[in-house]
């Protein structure tokens, strides 16, 4: 099995995807779902649902209907949790599909329930302090409980679950550590207050990657765990555990060229030799996900060991400088991704993001080429 065409893809290791879930698996004792949003934090959700479900996941969290059912349509079989909003007027086909509905307002519950012609499971989603959706437990904690109070009489939908997300969980800070554990106690507050009337939740959940990293405790008992599956960790302080980095976007040399000094290389001429130079173009650029601004902030890739500065940035392609290498065409490049100068976390800090967007920005015309013990088992190409 092999590339069409070797130009632009994402080497993805089932061999780390594994490591990463069995040290989830091991070192916290409850189920948990695998997160699959965003195509997988950009590393393919169709090819790695099937494998998380040969492993024996507890289940599958995606953020909408569109994303659900694409992994529906590869056969797999796992429970679904759409964590975001679904159109009501898809109510019936959540059910026909077998997919758990978040409900984060008693108005959209009644929407859901109006147009549904089964019975929808649903997970009740709180605000505790992440401002998004959810039922406002900080700005009316009172109108928020009575609201949900009225859900209970609307036959159609099955409240199993109870859930909520914590927004600093991956800070060590004071504060931070304050504010979550407010929401803690906000979501027990609110979980003894249902369960008193009459609510059954099977599924109680709130742990994210942080979360799972830090093994905060309460009534939860199955966790959502997102970045780390892919290796990477939410921030920087909690860095220091068994995880290893699943992606690695590689591309090849297409031209080498010397240029003299004074030459510009790129558009608006914003980079002008101050020395003969030898120049490699590659071919990967910000229509497959490099950011642009990297060319500005010291950033190397990796060619046969060695690491040459990136200089410019076009759509398609873009120009390193490899005067102090041995660099021909066809060579193999390691652009972004993996350990060491070129990982997530490394572009991220240099443009001032995170390493989630960074994985997520890869695009879906790149080629998701899966390894497994050094060899290709899988190839998802999209164009």
């Amino acid at each position: 099995m092999t590339l069409t065409e070797k130009h632009c893809w994402a080497e993805i290791s089932i061999d780390a995807i594994k490591n990463n879930y069995n040290f989830i698996k091991k070192s916290f004792n409850r189920p948990f779902y695998v997160v699959l949003k965003a195509d997988a934090y950009g590393h393919g959700a169709k090819y790695l649902a099937k494998v998380y479900e040969e492993m024996g996941a507890y289940g599958i969290a995606v953020s909408c209907f569109a994303e659900a059912m694409e992994i529906r349509k590869t056969g797999v079989r796992l429970p679904i949790l759409i964590l975001g909003y679904t159109s009501p007027e898809l109510a019936t086909q959540l059910s026909r599909n077998q997919l758990s509905q978040c409900v984060h307002s008693l108005a959209y519950a009644k929407e859901l329930q109006k147009n549904s012609l089964y019975p929808i499971d649903c997970h009740l989603k709180l605000d505790t302090g992440m401002g998004r959706i959810g039922f406002d437990l900080v700005g009316d904690k009172e109108n928020a409980l009575l609201q949900m109070k009225e859900l209970r009489k609307l036959t159609n939908l099955r409240f199993t679950g109870i859930f909520t997300h914590f927004p600093v969980a991956d800070s060590l800070g004071e504060n931070e550590i304050a504010y979550t554990q407010k929401q803690i106690d906000l979501f027990n507050e609110a979980y003894e207050y249902l369960t008193m009337y009459g609510f059954d939740f099977k599924i109680i959940h709130g742990q994210n990657s942080a979360g799972i990293l830090r093994k905060l405790g309460n009534k939860f008992n199955v966790m959502r765990a997102g970045i780390i599956l892919y290796g990477e960790t939410p921030s920087e302080e909690l860095r220091g555990c068994n995880l290893i980095p699943v992606m690695e976007v590689k591309t090849i040399v297409t031209h080498v060229k010397t240029i003299k000094e004074g030459q510009y290389i790129g558009y608006g001429i914003n980079f002008r030799s101050n020395r003969k130079m030898k120049i490699a173009t590659i071919a990967i650029g910000y229509a497959d996900g490099l950011p642009r601004t990297l060319k500005d902030k010291n950033y190397v890739m990796k060619i046969n060991g060695g690491y040459y500065p990136l200089i410019a940035v076009c759509m398609d392609q873009c120009m390193l400088d490899v005067s102090f290498g041995d660099i021909k065409v066809g060579d193999e490049v390691i652009a972004m991704g993996g350990t060491d100068k070129t990982s997530f976390n490394t572009i991220a800090q240099k443009i001032g993001t995170i390493n989630y967007e960074i994985s997520c920005g890869v695009q879906r015309r790149v080629p998701r080429v899966y390894t497994q013990n050094h060899r290709i088992v899988h190839i998802e190409n999209n164009m």
